[in-house]
């Protein structure tokens, strides 16, 4: 534009003259030649801004306009020059008839300078605003100023670039992390930390199926490629099989990338070898299978045993309890406090030596009484700190060894010592009368300390029997058995015996078995058992409150009638165990052998153990 209107501004005239008919010839000549160089002038001006015009793409319409109205009006004029010549050149009677034809050329040359004019006026903001050069010089002064400034802020601003960069690649160099950009050919275009044995020159220019094993780019190049089609983030975990590192567990995440128009350009790629965290949450499930079996065996160890284990927080809630009392199951005491579980005094015992442990951190021990479903138990407790990873106390676990069994133990130990006590003077004196009557009914020495020797032995087995019951009695068949073995075989065939498991007190035990005694010895001396064909049945029953126990002989020898002289062994069942049991026994010597009836209440039967 700026070009066009320095054209413009040095234009030259415009209208032909016509010099009159008379002028002189060397003026008519100079007239002519001036035409002739003006309108070639005109033609070559009208050329240049033509030329001009066609490679200046920048001008709008309105310039195009006014470019091409200039060069018609300077052809118009150039062709109102060239005319004007001709006339000069022919006769003046000839020349007379061109006039209307230049007169014609005049007119379009006036409508194109009107037209001009007209197009100009328009175009003047424009070339007002147009900068002048030296207004353009001081533009490209601080436009240099200003690229100076832009170039300073851009090498500060790579230089914050190459840093990050530098503290990227520190903070990923030793990581198990790999980043990688692939274009969307899915060819490596750049990679930080590559895997798998591969070098950066070897990787780049490179694809998925040259670089992975053929399970692995089965996997990734689809899920690459749908990042690319849909421009959404997506994530993988894959197996890959190495020569060298075996098999490495990888996280990978793909994310689209994109250029300045927003379209998707490649992707970028962020690979975490979870091979180490994996392997170690392999190990971690091991441990906690471990764990798991440990705690079962520990669980089954203490299922039965007198031993409870418990653990409370800091409000005393019971959060976890191993083998509960017995009678109760965990439910009982999860989610409760003592508050909950004990009266108010148990609370006093239990509750103060918890939050003793909960002020100083200290383990405490004591043994404690409380009531636990309704009965009374005997515990040693000891409670130490639960500690957090930082230290702080944040419960209480507890151990209770239940020594119920044991007090009750102690209890009846010192019952068992004080019935010892007592049982002993009264077994001194029975010894004592079993001393004088046997040597009152016997003739010589030897007798005397063979009878009263089996009856001391007869005493023994009775005291055997209870001290292998703890005393608390003896079952009424094992009795039977334990005298009849003192002798003989219990399981004979001449020995039938029968009844209900029966157990009598240990008062019971001690004379059932003298008479149990007398009985088998006469049996063998002088009954049923002193011949191969005898038998003894013993039978016991309990009916109606009494306890009858009934030794019948048979197949012996022959009774002969009631003896008149009463022996140690008669005396002894009808007047000692008869009294000794509250009851009563009956001797009948009936022909076909010896019976013996002992009947006594329910009163002397202990509980079976």
């Amino acid at each position: 534009m700026n070009e066009l209107l320095e054209l413009f501004e040095g234009r030259a005239g415009t209208g032909p003259s016509t010099p009159g008919l008379d002028a002189p010839r060397e003026l008519t000549a100079l007239l002519a030649v001036s035409d002739v160089l003006i309108g070639l002038a005109l033609i070559v001006l009208s050329a240049a801004v033509f030329v001009f015009v066609s490679k200046r793409k920048s001008l709008d319409g309105g310039g195009l306009r006014l470019a091409y109205l200039f060069i018609a009006f300077m052809v118009a004029n150039a062709v109102v020059h060239f005319a004007v010549v001709v006339t000069f050149l022919m006769p003046a009677d000839a020349s007379a008839h061109l006039y209307g034809a230049i007169g014609f050329i005049k007119a379009i040359t006036a409508i194109a300078a009107i037209l001009t004019a007209l197009a100009i006026w328009p175009q003047i903001p424009k070339i007002l605003a147009t900068p002048s050069a030296g207004e353009l010089e001081e533009a490209n002064a601080s436009l240099s100023q200003a690229n100076s400034a832009l170039d300073k802020a851009l090498a500060g601003r790579k230089a914050e670039l190459d840093r990050a960069n530098e503290r990227f690649e520190t903070a990923l160099t030793g990581s198990n992390i790999t980043v990688f950009t692939q274009d969307t050919a899915l060819r490596y275009t750049w990679i930080h930390h590559p895997r798998l044995g591969n070098t950066i020159e070897e990787v780049i220019g490179s694809t998925d199926t040259q670089l992975l094993p053929a399970a692995a780019a089965a996997v990734t190049i689809p899920l690459k490629q749908e990042v690319l089609d849909t421009g959404e983030t997506r994530s993988t975990y894959l197996a890959v099989e190495t020569d060298d590192e075996g098999t490495l567990y990888l996280d990978l995440t793909i994310n689209p990338t994109r250029d300045d128009d927003g379209k998707i350009d490649g992707i970028l790629c962020t690979v975490l070898d979870m091979t180490e965290q994996n392997l170690f949450e392999v190990r971690l499930a091991s441990m906690a299978s471990q764990l798991a079996d440990a705690n079962r065996r520990f669980e089954a160890a203490l299922q039965g045993s007198l031993i409870t284990v418990f653990e409370q927080d800091l409000d005393l809630n019971y959060v976890h309890i191993v083998n509960p009392p017995p009678n109760t199951v965990a439910e009982d005491f999860l989610g409760k406090t003592d508050f909950d579980l004990f009266d108010e005094e148990d609370q006093l015992k239990v509750v103060s030596a918890k939050r003793q442990v909960f002020e100083t951190g200290e383990v405490q021990e004591l043994e404690i009484d409380v009531t636990v479903d309704d009965k009374q138990r005997h515990y040693d407790l000891q409670l130490e700190p639960k500690t957090s990873s930082e230290g702080e106390i944040v419960g209480v676990i507890g151990i209770a060894v239940d020594l119920t069994h044991k007090r009750e133990n102690e209890k009846q130990m010192h019952l068992v010592m004080r019935e010892l006590t007592h049982r002993s003077k009264n077994l001194l004196a029975v010894i004592q009368a079993m001393a004088r009557q046997t040597a009152a009914r016997t003739a010589d020495k030897e007798q005397f300390v063979s009878s009263f020797s089996a009856r001391l032995q007869a005493i023994a087995a009775s005291h055997d029997l209870l001290v292998s019951h703890s005393w608390y009695g003896a079952e009424i068949g094992e009795l039977v058995r334990a005298h009849l073995a003192q002798t003989m075989d219990p399981s004979s065939p001449q020995i039938h015996m029968e009844g209900e498991p029966l157990q009598v007190t240990a008062d019971a035990a001690q004379n059932l078995g003298l008479a149990l005694h007398e009985l088998t010895t006469n049996a063998l001396k002088y009954g049923a058992l002193s011949v191969p064909s005898g038998k003894v049945d013993i039978e016991w029953r309990r009916a109606e409150g009494q306890v009858t126990l009934d030794w019948k002989e048979q197949d012996g020898p022959a009774v002969a009638a009631v003896p008149d002289r009463r022996g140690f062994g008669r005396v002894l069942l009808e007047r000692l165990v008869g009294a000794s049991l509250d009851g009563d026994v009956t001797l009948s010597f009936d022909p076909d052998g010896l019976r013996c009836k002992i009947t006594f209440p329910e009163s002397q039967l202990a509980t079976l153990r």
